[in-house]
């Protein structure tokens, strides 16, 4: 009972179809996957089928796929949300052909396998892919990356801080494995972590519901839930100083603390899209 799937509410008359946390206190903060962020359904005639071919698709009310698995798998049997959180395909023998943990959205589970492709998108706050990701760089390095690619060509690492050497950051430079995962104790674990390093929470320990989420803001942040009063809070972060974050205050505007962080445009210079840095 710890995961529910199916069809989630982003805005009226609009839904995803998610994954999320079945008790939490604030359900909104909480879908840790979802098959078509940025291309909602409405919320009458939409389905989710499980076809002959063995793919899965999500169909809006005039039948227009939206959303569909990649490849299909002749021999799958079944669609099974596991305790994990992971929503999988299973053929007769029980064994996976396909599942949600290798396509993320904005959100790694305690034991989903980092791999050398995967990589999280942040969700702006319209519930839209952002410019922010979190993989794995050309060098190897676990990363947050800006990437406005297509408005202004620009990709830039800002965690680790691009202003320190790879050692400085404790970090190995040009593995030949790329592997990462969130532990069960809240340990981060990556290939590039120099001399056994792991980056872990504040509330280290077993039997924790935890989520690791790129944020709309572009920070990485572990969360972890109070049994008792189903509230999540942040157990690690990224970067402990969010000016730092590329873009942070949109193209051209200057961050400053004044203690919070707060945005501002250069002398001359108004906002182009007032309330939206």
């Amino acid at each position: 009972g710890t995961f529910s799937c199916g069809f989630y509410e982003i805005y009226d008359g609009a839904f995803t179809f998610s994954i999320w946390y079945t008790n939490s206190a604030d359900d909104k903060a909480t879908t840790v996957w979802s098959a078509n962020r940025g291309s909602p359904v409405h919320s009458w005639g939409a389905a989710v089928t499980l076809r002959k071919d063995g793919s899965m698709a999500l169909t809006d009310y005039d039948g227009t796929v939206v959303w569909q698995t990649q490849g299909r798998f002749p021999d799958a049997q079944y669609a099974q949300l596991l305790d994990t959180g992971n929503l999988v395909l299973k053929n007769s023998s029980g064994d996976i052909v396909w599942q949600s943990f290798d396509s993320p959205t904005d959100t790694f589970l305690p034991t989903q396998r980092i791999a050398e492709t995967s990589k999280l998108v942040s969700t702006t706050q319209l519930q839209v892919p952002g410019h922010y990701t979190f993989r794995f760089s050309d060098q190897s390095m676990l990363s947050l990356i800006y990437d406005d690619y297509d408005d202004t060509n620009i990709t830039s690492v800002y965690w680790p801080d691009p202003d320190f050497q790879y050692y400085e950051n404790s970090r190995n430079l040009y593995n030949s494995t790329r592997r990462a995962s969130l532990g069960d104790s809240g340990e981060i674990f990556s290939s590039d972590l120099a001399n056994s390093h792991v980056l872990a929470a504040s509330d280290r320990g077993t039997g924790i519901q935890r989520r690791l989420k790129l944020d709309h803001d572009g920070n990485l942040r572990l969360y972890s839930l109070n049994s008792s009063d189903r509230t999540w809070s942040v157990s690690w972060i990224a970067e402990s100083q969010p000016c730092k974050i590329h873009g942070f205050c949109g193209p051209y505007g200057i961050c400053h603390y004044s203690p919070s962080p707060v945005c501002s445009c250069p002398p001359g210079y108004q906002m182009k899209n007032p309330g939206n840095w």
